[in-house]
């Protein structure tokens, strides 16, 4: 799994000068039968425009829970933050209401999935997925968001995006995938 922070402002954006990702003392746990589940004890890092963060950790550590927090895709409940902040571009995300949030996450801020396959959805094409961030987030027709989707395989180097822009998940390979997502 990979975060993706996007750097790049658009004309009506302000810009702004403090790191763009901002983690301080994050903690998720998760109610079980058994009790508490502390899955993430105290995680602090902070990521500006133009830097990469790789995030290494054994199985169980807390990576794909941290960054599910930081995308606000728990489950709650179970899962709880009962302290720590997530700041994006200087914004509180825990503060965040749904929609607002809703609104930066896609747009601004996105995770790609280690397994891409069971990111994308089975019965709709590639091109619609892809497309869907279009109309969600800029009131792109459908026949723009199709333009916009077969410019992105494009420029991730899917051959003959064109061609293959109404092609279902199970019909690209495991790279390509990821390429996609």
């Amino acid at each position: 799994m990979t975060t993706a922070v996007d750097t790049v402002r658009s004309a009506r954006e302000t810009p702004y000068e403090g790191p763009l990702l901002d983690v301080r003392d994050l903690h998720v746990e998760f109610a079980t039968r058994d009790g508490v589940a502390k899955a993430v004890n105290g995680v602090s890092y902070s990521v500006s425009a133009g830097e990469t963060l790789a995030v290494l950790g054994e199985s169980g550590s807390g990576k794909s829970v941290t960054a599910q927090a930081i995308m606000g895709i728990l489950d709650m409940p179970p899962a709880r933050i009962p302290r720590g902040e997530i700041r994006f571009r200087g914004q509180d995300m825990l503060k965040m209401g749904k929609e607002e949030r809703r609104k930066v996450r896609g747009r601004r801020i996105a995770m790609i999935f280690q397994d891409a396959l069971s990111s994308l959805n089975p019965v709709l094409s590639v091109g619609f997925q892809l497309g869907e961030m279009f109309r969600a987030h800029q009131g792109a027709s459908r026949k723009e968001a199709r333009d916009k989707a077969i410019e992105l395989m494009e420029r991730v180097r899917i051959p003959a995006a064109r061609q293959r822009v109404n092609d279902y998940p199970h019909q690209f390979s495991g790279g390509m995938r990821q390429r996609i997502m």
